[in-house]
């Protein structure tokens, strides 16, 4: 969790920008395999049949083979897991480890996706499969092996937090607003959200790509209708991955931190209070982006969670650290 708390314009932030871009390219260049791939089959596929060259015992002509799509399926699946193994470990704050493994799971991604590629290259450039010969194209697939060194190089290990942030007691309920002299400003941000939903929406993105492109080979657009309904999908479920609650002028606002679409608002003026509470799922109708009896609700876990209720008797619910401080926030600017 992050927070950007302002009451001067020389208060230095809590939020390491230079970290932050970094994990956005991490995450940007850890889905370069997949993308490779996809693209891979698009431009290349055209132009292959159903069997692809797959081993070479030497300079000659290839001596194994197997299914173009098949094996495409296969390479698509792997590479789809080895992704979001990357894109969570360049989320995770663990330090070295993180880095680790999100540069590790880069490198296999990379090196599965440009063998394929190398493979389908070869093929294309012969007559017929069995006259396929390797030349240059397996430097492809050293090349997608360190692909991973860049994933690591860029992930942070820490997320984008400069300092760690403490997180308050709750017992105080509902929240004293932050005392504000006339002409000061202040805003809280903070970052949150469930890797689960960001594994998933990953595996689906990837998979529907996948499906696409041999929906494409296989039955034309028509082959395309459900896999787009499925990208569509996963980027919801992407979306709820990694969300960012901030407070300040314009409102109480929850925006997806990996796709950049706005989930929740609260407008200041619609404001009737700001408070704490442990979040049950169970009250507030299961995890996720939730709407129920008790108001709409973005709920990772039991965890503690800033309540904003609005003036017409409805409630925003987010779980999140440091939901005091959010809250106080709230309750100064609403009281403008």
């Amino acid at each position: 969790m992050t927070t950007d708390h302002r009451t001067t314009p020389g208060e230095p932030h809590a939020v390491d920008r230079v970290n932050l871009l970094r994990t956005i390219g991490a995450i940007l260049a850890a889905l370069a395999p997949a993308a490779a791939l996809a693209v891979g089959a698009v431009v290349i596929g055209p132009r292959l049949g159903d069997t692809i060259a797959r081993h070479w015992s030497g300079s000659g002509p290839a001596d194994g083979f197997s299914g173009t799509w098949s094996s495409f399926a296969v390479v698509s699946g792997i590479v789809a897991v080895l992704t979001a193994v990357a894109v969570v470990a360049a989320l995770t704050r663990h330090g070295r480890p993180s880095r680790m493994t999100a540069g590790g799971a880069a490198s296999f991604a990379g090196l599965a996706a440009c063998t394929w590629i190398a493979t389908a290259l070869a093929t294309a450039a012969a007559p017929t499969p069995e006259e396929a010969v390797a030349g240059w194209t397996p430097a492809l697939a050293v090349v997608g092996l360190a692909w991973g060194v860049v994933v690591g190089l860029l992930s942070t290990g820490s997320g984008a937090r400069l300092e760690p942030v403490p997180v308050l007691d709750d017992d105080h309920d509902p929240i004293a607003p932050v005392p504000l002299r006339p002409g000061e400003r202040v805003a809280w941000s903070g970052t949150t959200g469930s890797v689960p939903f960001t594994v998933l929406g990953v595996a689906l993105v990837a998979g529907m790509v996948v499906m696409g492109v041999v929906g494409i080979r296989a039955g034309g657009a028509a082959g395309v209708v459900g896999p787009v309904v499925g990208l569509l999908a996963g980027l919801l479920v992407l979306a709820l991955g990694r969300v960012r609650l901030t407070v300040d002028r314009r409102g109480v606002r929850l925006v997806s931190a990996l796709v950049g679409v706005r989930l929740l608002r609260v407008r200041l003026a619609d404001v009737a209070s700001a408070e704490t509470e442990t979040i049950d799922p169970m009250s507030w109708g299961g995890w996720g982006l939730r709407f129920s009896g008790r108001g709409t609700a973005y709920v990772t876990g039991r965890r503690p969670g800033l309540v904003v209720r609005r003036r017409d008797g409805s409630a925003v619910a987010v779980t999140i650290d440091d939901p005091e401080g959010a809250a106080s926030v709230v309750a100064a600017l609403a009281a403008r």
